[in-house]
């Protein structure tokens, strides 16, 4: 994550704990004061904030390819535990008297309701882990490409792993990138993260969809359109502009493969 998502990020989680502190939901408009119901929420939004990115870079570390249902699910519920102990021990400190055990079901429920919307709210409603990363994107991975129109793809629609795809990045697959324990897939329409191992992602397309590049790249057929030098590493260059690299273990057979394309077209 860059330094102005971060910023843009925490803006945005204290606007929520505003309108929370303004509104005085569940009960806090009436039992606190101006100030303590402030503190209150702001301080709580905070620290629901710090969980869901703490439960975001558990799941990548724990689990990856979960689809973007279980991915809600999990950070929700993973985030709410810590959040829930947090919101009893500061409603002992309002209430001058400790929880008993029967309400911390209910209370759970609560804080799970409030980190759902705030999950939801930091990822636009897509709920993808990508906007939660806490950490520098490589320098030569490919970045947002521009949209061109979409050809025949040659790997099936039907195939499993387009169905992890978020919508906006269309099915006109380029190329896949392993970063950590996520996956950059660029696409004609752009480039996004998702929560996969590229091997996972190669298994589920088959063998017939594209070759693998790089230990950490894999491109569709059909996508490259030409190798090309870049100071002391080889790229090979999309069909929309963006380039990846190519590692010397793989360069005969790529320079084959776009050979004999070349002759086929």
């Amino acid at each position: 994550m860059n330094p102005s998502l971060l910023l843009t990020q925490l803006a945005s989680v204290l606007g929520l704990a505003l309108c929370f502190a303004v509104l005085g939901p569940f009960g806090t408009y009436t039992d606190l004061s101006v100030p303590v119901r402030y503190a209150y929420w702001i301080g709580l939004v905070l620290v629901g904030y710090l969980n869901i990115l703490l439960a975001a870079h558990a799941v990548t570390a724990v689990r990856s390819g979960l689809r973007h249902r279980w991915v809600l699910t999990t950070v929700t519920l993973v985030s709410s535990v810590p959040t829930t102990l947090a919101v009893a021990w500061v409603e002992s400190l309002t209430r001058a008297h400790p929880l008993p055990l029967s309400v911390f079901p209910s209370l759970f429920g609560t804080v799970a309701l409030v980190q759902l919307v705030m999950f939801l709210f930091l990822t636009r409603l897509q709920p993808s882990l990508s906007a939660l990363l806490l950490r520098r994107v490589p320098a030569d991975t490919v970045a947002t490409l521009p949209e061109t129109p979409a050809p025949a793809a040659n790997a099936s629609p039907l195939a499993p792993f387009f169905r992890r795809l978020p919508a906006h990045l269309g099915q006109d697959l380029l190329a896949l990138g392993a970063e950590d324990h996520y996956l950059r897939v660029v696409t004609a329409s752009g480039s996004d993260l998702i929560l996969m191992r590229l091997s996972d992602a190669l298994d589920e397309l088959g063998n017939a969809a594209g070759m693998q590049v790089h230990r950490s790249w894999w491109v569709a057929h059909g996508a490259g359109e030409a190798l090309r030098r870049d100071g002391g590493r080889t790229v090979v260059v999309l069909r929309n502009g963006g380039e990846v690299p190519v590692s010397r273990t793989y360069l005969a057979a790529v320079r084959d493969k776009l050979a004999l394309s070349a002759a086929a077209s």
